[in-house]
């Protein structure tokens, strides 16, 4: 009769030393990112909520935008920035905990917010591109009417 380990039986994920040590350190640089863009961020919804509140943004012009609608265009992409920023601070925190005290709860709630993250830089990513093909499409068109 063969003696089979209960360790073998259960189908858990373990971290070994190096395992926490590559963690801890991809926490670190987490937590490094995920302030400086928050405070980016927070620079950027200043600069937003300045202008449109003294009009500092009289001559600005892009194309067929105003000022006004500028800033407010900024400001959006300032709170889209804001999710990824913020999970990704969130993760490293729980990544610390999970490492600091063998944490499994915190272990997993990293790893949420680790997907969170990616996950809103994913959509972000499909409505760039989606902006980029609808640009392109816009300059192939208007390069076809100058052609007829």
């Amino acid at each position: 009769m063969e003696l089979k380990s209960t360790f073998n039986d259960q189908k858990e994920l373990r971290l070994n030393s190096q395992a926490k040590k590559f963690l801890s350190e991809a926490a670190g640089w987490a937590r490094f990112l995920s302030l400086l863009g928050l405070v980016l961020v927070g620079l950027q919804a200043l600069v937003v909520l300045s202008a449109l509140l003294f009009g500092s943004f009289s001559g600005l012009s892009m194309g067929p935008f105003e000022g006004s609608v500028i800033m407010l265009i900024y400001g959006l992409l300032a709170l889209f920035y804001f999710f990824p920023l913020y999970y990704l601070f969130l993760f490293s925190g729980r990544a610390k905990r999970a490492v600091a005290s063998d944490d499994e709860m915190a272990l997993e709630d990293c790893f949420g917010y680790l997907r969170s993250h990616y996950k809103f830089i994913g959509i972000i990513v499909i409505m760039m591109l989606a902006v980029y093909v609808l640009a392109l499409a816009g300059v192939a068109a208007g390069s076809l009417e100058s052609i007829f």
